[in-house]
């Protein structure tokens, strides 16, 4: 499965409205580095100090936040789409 297939799966059920900023970007950053390096590399010492090291340079940066928030956006309103054509 290509990395961003296991991205979107990761990411799916992580992501809603009433996350901050912040939260947001720490739920990418650590769907993204699993993805990346498995489920395993969460476990790494310090791993926890990266992902909010990441989000925070994600949350300060004007284009990096934009960024990630449309795709935010995006992924909510498809979760909503796949919500409704399963009831």
């Amino acid at each position: 499965m290509p990395n961003v297939d296991v991205f979107e799966e990761n990411i799916a059920g992580r992501i809603h409205p009433s996350l901050s900023a912040r939260e947001m970007a720490e739920h990418f950053v650590t769907a993204a580095l699993e993805a990346e390096y498995g489920k395993a590399f969460t476990m790494s010492p310090g791993f926890a100090k990266m992902v909010s090291t990441l989000a925070e340079m994600i949350v300060t940066n004007p284009d990096l936040r934009r960024q990630a928030l449309s795709v935010a956006s995006a992924l909510i309103k498809k979760n909503r789409g796949n919500q409704r054509n399963r009831t």
